[in-house]
Order: C-alpha cells, then structure tokens, then sequence
C-alpha cells in the first residue's frame, strides 16, 4: 500500500515550515541577517581610560572619543552575540580604528583589532543604560 501526502497534508507542511522559519528570523536564531546596529544610539559610561569615559552614539557619529567624533562606518551584528564596530577619522586622513564587540551581560565587551586580530589585553565594557 502506498501512502500518498495529500494537497492539505503538503499545505499544513508548508504553512508550519514558514512560522517556524518567520519566528527563527524574528528571534535571531541564526543570526542577524539585516543591519542592526550592536550597540543602538544612546550615551552610554564605559571602563575605558580618560578618551571613553562617556560616549554617545547616533547613527553615524560617536562623540567622547578622542574629541575626534569619528564617523561609524560598521555598527552590526556578525552572529547572535558578535559583531563590529569600525570608525572612521573626519579629520586625521586615512585613518580607521576597528573594534570587535561581545554581547555580555552588563553591556558590551570592546576589543580593539590590531593586526587582524581582537587584542583582549586592551578591551574595556561599555555598561548598557
């Protein structure tokens, strides 16, 4: 005896496939597939030394850092709890500085990129509000 699926059968499949699909996305099971920033606008205190002790950041711009209010080039999510942060100078030429950022509790772990890698020896946290 052969067992057919029929046309409700295949229905009901398809329909329970995309609500599981549309919650998975909704949740960011598998990550962030859009452009949501890590960090969202606000002003935010940090660990950091005397140039991060406060920051604000907006959708293009971080102010407290260095008096230079940098230009934010990358602010997203790379995976559920990672991503990137990359500024760029308005005023120094070519010049970037890229950072690594860690989802944690109390806020964000920071990381600075040097030579490709995140060097967790200089990371600092920005506290969430």
């Amino acid at each position: 005896m052969k067992k057919k699926l029929g046309i409700i059968q295949v229905l009901a499949i398809l329909i329970i496939g995309i609500m599981i699909g549309a919650f998975a996305e909704r949740s960011h099971v598998f990550g962030y597939s859009d452009n949501t920033p890590i960090i969202p606008n606000g002003t935010y205190k940090t660990t950091g030394n005397v140039y991060w002790k406060k920051i604000t950041i907006n959708r293009t711009e971080l102010k407290g850092y260095k008096g230079a209010n940098p230009t934010i080039v990358d602010n997203r999510f790379t995976t559920k709890d990672r991503g990137r942060l990359i500024l760029a100078s308005k005023n120094q030429g070519n010049r970037s500085w890229s950072f690594y950022i860690t989802k944690i509790k109390e806020g964000w772990r920071v990381s600075p990129i040097v030579d490709g890698k995140p060097d967790h020896k200089s990371d600092f946290i920005i506290y969430a509000n």
